[in-house]
């Protein structure tokens, strides 16, 4: 083949130097071998380096779950110039494998293989080797199952006195949970993370709780509507043998003569917040009869009333309800 230029072709290079111009596509063709031939012994004769903790992306399939929390790495031997090892870090290094399912095998470890083919490395670096070669797993089968959903509440002590929880509703009332067949098996049931309540707390409430669930378990949904209701913590509580005492007209207090013909005493049930019932002494109730609208003598049932200094206490129950008495009009 006849590589020399013709006049025309000579004179359109004329511009370029004479030991360029003279022979040209042959000097063009050995550039292009001595570039490519650099390129390779460079390569191969470019420095080594290992660099650890690798992380390895793992692609499993829907039905199975890696039980083990921490990413899997690996040592990998790159080579390369200095200049693009130099700067070259364990991120900068992708390795990703995939679980075959019909691999597995229920109660056994999966050794996950790996070859040169799943690593990737940036741009004129080459990874020429790596340990360990097989990475055991801890894989177990999904598995899915509908639970309750219990509240909690972060403390219910920081409510006001006389305040407490009262019914609570939960929307919806069971959840679907997902995760490994040997941890769903030993949940009954899923918390709600901790409902707020402090000493503002009066007031009925609803609020969206987030689910608390363990790492390896996945739910549906995250959160549920839960409706709680605040209520006035009000008690009961009764004083036996509380004494009658005659409530009279300051007129009729020396004619008339009140005897008792029954018991003397009552028994009074009161009704009203736990902080102030729980304080009430004995002496500060009083139980009565009220018999200044009897102005003759004779024998009379009346009814026992209760008279209590705190408004929000209020009398639930007495004991007798009436009483016999006998009243003597006294001559002058």
């Amino acid at each position: 083949m006849d590589y020399r230029l013709n006049n025309q072709e000579r004179d359109r290079f004329r511009w370029i130097p004479a030991f360029i111009r003279n022979d040209f596509l042959r000097k063009l063709i050995a550039v292009f071998f001595a570039v490519l031939v650099y390129f390779m012994v460079a390569n191969k004769i470019g420095t080594e380096e290992k660099i650890s903790n690798v992380p390895v992306d793992i692609e499993l399939p829907g039905g199975l779950i890696n039980l083990d929390a921490r990413k899997p790495t690996i040592t990998v031997t790159v080579r390369g110039s200095k200049n693009n090892i130099s700067g070259i870090g364990a991120m900068d290094i992708k390795v990703k494998a995939e679980v075959v399912e019909n691999k597995y095998i229920t109660g056994f470890p999966y050794l996950l293989k790996l070859s040169l083919d799943n690593i990737k490395t940036p741009f004129g670096v080459t990874a020429t080797n790596f340990n360990p070669k097989e990475i055991p797993l801890s894989l177990e089968r999904n598995d899915s199952k509908k639970v309750m959903v219990e509240q909690k509440f972060d403390s219910i002590q920081s409510l006001p006195k006389d305040y407490a929880v009262g019914k609570i509703k939960i929307n919806p009332a069971e959840v679907l949970i997902i995760g490994p067949q040997s941890i769903i098996g030993e949940i009954k049931s899923i918390q709600t993370r901790p409902i707020p309540l402090d000493n503002q707390t009066i007031e009925s409430f609803e609020y969206q709780a987030p689910l608390s669930v363990p790492d390896s378990i996945k739910v549906s949904p995250i959160k549920v509507t839960v409706q709680v209701e605040i209520v006035r913590n009000y008690i009961t509580r009764t004083f036996k043998s509380v004494p009658i005492r005659m409530l009279q007209s300051p007129d009729d207090h020396e004619l008339l003569k009140v005897e008792l013909l029954s018991t003397p005493n009552a028994d009074i049930t009161v009704y009203g917040p736990q902080s102030k019932v729980s304080l009430l002494k004995p002496e500060e109730i009083k139980s009565y009869i009220d018999v200044s609208s009897l102005q003759e003598s004779g024998s009379f049932s009346s009814e026992v009333c209760c008279w209590l200094n705190d408004p929000e206490i209020k009398v639930n129950n007495i004991y007798p309800e009436k009483v016999k008495l006998k009243l003597t009009r006294i001559k002058k």
